[in-house]
């Protein structure tokens, strides 16, 4: 169907069959005193969500979302279907409640995306899992200003999970030591903002685990292109998608608490939804392509600039990380 045909079938579907199924739910509901109503069937409402899904070029179908399964094989369906001569895509989805902000809590194992932090500063993104080639022994991947306060912190100093923002507390919530940093210098040039963290024995953790998007497969042995669709899950905007718009970008001045610093050789990235790629707190996000394979380490951004005006995430390429730690992903 043409787009302007979807959109005049959903508003007529919206009338015919969807404001009726309210009006009898609130009338069933004032009469349902002792048995439960049958429209909390699976804790949710009788009710259907109507959108409009692209199936080709200028070709679209109306998206029916059924959240009761009492629905699924209604009389209402059928008739929509027929409406719309089968050009139609039905989906059950359940109930759909509001997102708490899980990566801003305690997670045991530790995943990926979640909060972390140096003891003393706020919180940013756990990246991900890497292990020494010197040993093969694990380690936490992060930003250096999210595990070591932006070149302040000592080896051996607490990073907490989740992060002191977050209501993280040294000590109960410790889960491993600062180990190893590339130094930020606020003369030269940087090419990464990166540091990695020891695991204290007892703590379990999920090395792949990419909430919401998939499984992490490995190491991308290309380098972006403009255009790339990448992903992350972090700390602060969970997951979220974006597209390369520059890389080999040479001279981003970044703002720390230790000055203004210049950035060689990095990656910048849009937001590919109606959001931004990142805000605050999102640092030290690991960035995957479409084959889930890391691509880069979000460490910077700003609210300015991007095709949906939301502003410009930037990021150090992983394999440049990776040298420059003596770390290979752990997967």
């Amino acid at each position: 169907m043409h787009i302007d045909s979807v959109r005049e079938l959903k508003a007529l579907v919206l009338k015919q069959h969807v404001a009726p199924l309210a009006v009898g739910e609130r009338k069933l509901s004032a009469l349902a005193l002792a048995a439960k109503p049958v429209t909390e069937v699976d804790g949710t409402q009788r009710t259907l969500a109507l959108g409009i899904m692209p199936k080709g070029k200028e070709d679209y179908h109306l998206a029916i979302r059924i959240q009761t399964r009492a629905l699924e094989n209604s009389a209402q369906v059928e008739a929509i279907r027929k409406q719309a001569k089968g050009e139609v895509d039905i989906r059950y989805i359940g109930r759909v409640v509001k997102r708490a902000p899980w990566n801003q809590s305690r997670q045991r194992p530790l995943l990926i995306g979640t909060s972390i932090g140096h003891f003393r500063i706020t919180a940013g993104t756990l990246g991900c899992f890497v292990k020494m080639r010197s040993n093969g022994t694990p380690r936490i991947l992060s930003n250096n200003h999210v595990l070591a306060d932006e070149n302040k912190g000592k080896k051996g100093d607490a990073i907490i999970q989740p992060g002191q923002f977050d209501k993280g507390k040294k000590g109960k919530d410790t889960v491993g030591s600062l180990d190893k940093f590339v130094r930020l210098s606020a003369s030269g040039t940087n090419f990464v903002d990166c540091a990695i963290a020891t695991i204290k024995a007892g703590i379990k953790f999920d090395s792949t685990k990419l909430t919401g998007i998939g499984t992490l497969k490995g190491v991308s042995a290309s380098v972006v292109d403009v255009g790339t669709i990448v992903h992350k899950v972090g700390r602060t905007t969970d997951v979220t998608n974006g597209r390369v718009t520059a890389f080999e970008l040479d001279n981003v001045v970044v703002g720390y608490d230790i000055g203004n610093l210049r950035f060689d050789n990095q990656i910048e990235i849009e937001g590919a939804d109606a959001g931004p790629f990142s805000q605050g707190g999102d640092s030290g996000s690991l960035i995957v392509n479409d084959d889930l394979l890391a691509v880069a380490l979000l460490f910077a951004g700003g609210d300015q600039g991007g095709s949906n005006g939301q502003g410009l995430t930037f990021a150090n390429p992983i394999a440049k990380v990776f040298d420059q730690l003596g770390v290979d992903l752990l997967s």
